[in-house]
């Protein structure tokens, strides 16, 4: 029998905190679509793999924006 490993999952609260905004903000995003996040019930949740891969790809991008300029 395989055991499936449980995935860490954020409220609006916690992600509020980590960004350093309010937790309306963090609902806007979430709304809009700027987060990959989900329902359940009334509030919003986001994996925190899905966290990770914006956080990546955010990183990449600016690593490869400031490899392209002289200084």
């Amino acid at each position: 029998m395989t055991q499936k490993k449980k995935e860490t999952i954020y409220g609006a609260e916690k992600l509020a905190k980590f960004f350093g905004v309010t937790k309306q903000t963090v609902r806007g995003w979430c709304k809009k679509g700027k987060l990959p996040a989900f329902k359940i019930g009334k509030e919003w949740k986001i994996r925190v793999t899905d966290l990770q891969k914006i956080i990546d790809r955010e990183v990449r991008t600016h690593e490869s924006e400031k490899s392209s300029r002289l200084f």
